[in-house]
């Protein structure tokens, strides 16, 4: 019969219930029929029982293979009380999982000796107070323990069916993984080759632990690699682990966690399955390698929605990921680029090419907070990369962000074609304010685009005026303003292919200067002159007012943040 038995590091051994076990065969109307009950060991009820074996041999020891339920009348070990104590030495030496007496043929009680003896060593005896037939005890228990272990070959071969219809329907590793965690009841954790935590799941309680001792339970006690094999370790809490390999190559691990349940016999089975599943919805080699980049960015994108819980939270799926923040201070920056030919978001570059240079700009940017001696959390974000950066030194973050930003700059303007970047810093927060930080660097780039300045990086505590319009774009008060603004113009806009409101924001960021607003776009005065009589009569306004201009100015600001909100 199939018996799973795991052997652990620290020399205990578990052996999951691949059988029946005692308790369940005592439920048993055979033998509940029989007035069975326990005399010693009642506390090792739950051991598993994987054969029915007859026997009235004394020394019957030697003949088993560990796992039995003796059936006996007692007939060959009447003779001595040291007889009937070494025998029951013998059987638990032997590994034997219970002994069942029937009263009445030899024993009227069994001997005080034997039952103590088999309570030192935690042998369960049974007795039957009445007479029974052996062999209706031994097909009923086989018939069950067949009929178990059928059981779960068939929710294995039924999770299977499971897991390859999710793969066929175009599963997500996450997907996966949240699915085994509910079939196991347990945490189930992938993690990369580096150790790094590419998605977990199960029970929300217990993640934060799992994740700060993440490295330690990782890399200890997991160094096999095999392939195809299931692993175990025995540690707190028991891990069972397989390695998932890509074109013969190993890229991570799957971890199954006992936190919430114990394993089951075919937990092995199921876990080797499941990394067989993993690997096939890894297959493309390209995705794979970059799964951990979208395990940040996932954790970046629940800190801008706000749904990535504590700070404390936040810095262990950090440092999970391969980036210890410590658990000081930390700053958000945020990025734009370009080929140094072109603009922002230039449309005339395939998506592929702009991801290309925004995996380069993220690149780099982790190789000099490297060189720096800063912790890094770097992703990519829609069209921009988003930094969480740390120091464990002390050491202003700003400063400290513009020379990685610097240095970053650099090496990307020396690249064939080379590339330009843009950048917003936030002020210093705690990770608890980690979701303001990501707005303050995303305000101060969006100033950075539109400001018309020559400087690389833009610190939101510099941006004066557009600090305050940042804080009203979070309610209705901005739009509002906005809209009485500049209504007119934009509905202008939006009917005709000759847009004014280029003209309108060249004029203001030149502070009223003709000539200069002129040659930034590239028209004759003449032109000029024109575009802007037609704006003040859409808009009814003087544009020479120092007032209007003001007014004006901080609509187009607000207008810039208002638009980057849906980016």
């Amino acid at each position: 019969m199939l018996n799973v038995c795991i052997y652990f590091a620290n020399k205990t051994t578990y052996c999951a219930p691949m059988g029946l076990t005692l308790g369940e065969i005592l439920e048993l109307d055979v033998l509940q029929r029989g007035g069975a009950r326990v005399v010693s060991g009642s506390s090792h009820l739950d051991r598993e029982v994987r054969w029915v074996h007859v026997t009235e041999l004394p020394d019957i020891a030697h003949l088993l293979q560990g796992g039995e339920l003796l059936l006996t009348t007692g007939m060959g070990i009447t003779s001595s009380v040291d007889m009937q104590r070494r025998y029951v030495t013998e059987l638990v030496e032997a590994g034997v999982s219970g002994m069942v007496i029937e009263l009445g043929r030899n024993f009227k009680t069994v001997p005080s000796a034997m039952v103590r003896a088999a309570d030192k060593v935690g042998l369960p005896i049974i007795v039957l107070d009445r007479e029974t037939r052996f062999v209706e005890i031994t097909e009923t228990v086989h018939r069950e323990i067949i009929s178990h272990q059928y059981e779960m070959l068939d929710r294995a071969e039924r999770v299977s069916r499971e897991l390859t219809e999710l793969i066929l329907n175009g599963a997500e590793a996450a997907q996966i993984v949240t699915r085994l965690a509910e079939i196991f009841d347990n945490h189930v954790i992938l993690e990369d080759e580096a150790h790094q935590v590419i998605e977990i799941a199960g029970p929300a309680s217990g993640i934060g632990e799992l994740l700060s001792d993440w490295q330690m339970h990782s890399r200890n006690h997991h160094q096999e690699s095999r392939s195809g094999s299931v692993h175990h370790s025995g540690r707190s809490p028991m891990c069972m682990w397989v390695e998932v390999w890509l074109r013969h190559n190993p890229w991570g691990r799957l971890h199954v966690i006992a936190t919430n349940s114990r394993f089951e016999a075919n937990s092995e089975l199921l876990v080797d399955r499941a990394g067989a599943a993993i690997a096939l919805s890894l297959l493309s080699e390209k995705d794979a390698a970059h799964m951990a980049d979208r395990a940040r960015a996932a954790l970046v994108g629940e800190v801008i929605v706000g749904r990535s819980g504590s700070g404390a939270e936040f810095l262990r799926r950090a440092r999970s990921l391969g980036s210890d923040l410590g658990d000081g201070p930390v700053i958000a920056v945020a990025l734009e680029a370009m080929r140094a030919s072109g603009k922002f978001n230039d449309s005339n570059l395939t998506e592929e090419n702009r991801l290309h240079i925004r995996l380069n700009v993220a690149d780099e940017l982790r190789t000099s907070a490297h060189l720096l001696e800063c912790a890094a959390l770097v992703t990519l974000s829609g069209d921009r990369i988003i930094a969480v950066l740390a120091s464990a030194k002390p050491r202003s973050l700003v400063e400290l962000s513009e020379q990685i930003i610097d240095s970053a700059a650099e090496r990307l303007a020396r690249r064939n074609p080379p590339v330009t970047i843009l950048a917003g810093t936030s002020q210093e927060v705690v990770a608890d304010a980690l979701h303001k930080g990501i707005e303050e660097a995303t305000t101060a780039l969006t100033f950075a685009r539109h400001g018309g300045t020559e400087r690389r990086v833009h610190n939101f505590l510099d941006l004066g005026t557009y600090q305050l319009l940042a804080s009203l774009a979070q309610g209705p008060e901005l739009a509002k303003f906005v809209e009485h603004e500049l209504q007119a113009l934009l509905d202008y806009d939006a009917r005709v292919r000759a847009k004014l409101l280029p003209t309108l924001r060249a004029y203001l960021s030149n502070a009223g200067r003709k000539s200069e607003a002129g040659r930034s776009l590239g028209v004759q005065r003449r032109t000029l002159y024109a575009r802007l009589a037609k704006i003040e009569l859409i808009l009814r306004r003087d544009l020479e007012n120092q007032d209007t201009r003001t007014r004006l100015t901080l609509a187009l600001q607000g207008l810039d943040l208002l638009e980057d909100r849906w980016k």
